[in-house]
């Protein structure tokens, strides 16, 4: 039992057995960054987790929720957490009358119960929420966003192999 083992890491009160907390960094194009579709638009940023923050990615979607030239959020959620960030841009999108579209996957081992509690979460605030496809088990992180940029729209596109939940990603 994996848990009960990293359990011992807390257990023990000695600093000079344990590492130095890891920091991940900001790379440099997004320090700055007010907006960040206009740091995307200048070009692709690519972000290797864990080395690099996943602040970015949770400021993407937030920043999506709460822009009013954003039209639409899609994505596919197969472990997200139970007070995730990602989940709560996603229902304030909805309820700011955005087209929400979420892909969640039932079957993301041990997070189950906590999916089908997000999903009704979502499905309450106006988002459209798809369970998956039959037969197969959804495991990709995409997320698609729709925004009207001088009078044409642009879609912005975030691709992971990491979970969209801050603690695992």
């Amino acid at each position: 039992n994996l848990n009960r083992l990293l359990a011992v890491y807390d257990l023990i009160q000695r600093e000079d057995l344990k590492d130095i907390p890891f920091t991940p960094n900001l790379p440099t194009r997004l320090d700055n960054a007010e907006l960040i579709f206009d740091t995307i638009a200048d070009g692709e940023v690519l972000l290797h987790h864990p080395y690099e923050s996943f602040t970015p990615v949770l400021e993407f979607i937030h920043q999506a929720a709460i822009d009013p030239e954003v039209l639409a959020i899609k994505m596919t959620l197969y472990r997200a957490g139970a007070n995730s960030p990602i989940i709560n841009s996603l229902v304030a999108a909805a309820e700011a009358g955005k087209e929400v579209t979420v892909s969640i996957e039932l079957r993301a081992r041990f997070d189950e119960a906590a999916n089908i509690k997000l999903a009704n979460r979502l499905q309450k605030a106006g988002a459209h929420v798809v369970y998956g496809v039959v037969g197969f088990k959804t495991h990709c992180k995409m997320a698609l966003i729709v925004r009207r940029e001088k009078g044409h729209l642009r879609r912005y596109v975030h691709l992971g192999t990491g979970n969209y939940h801050p603690g695992t990603a």
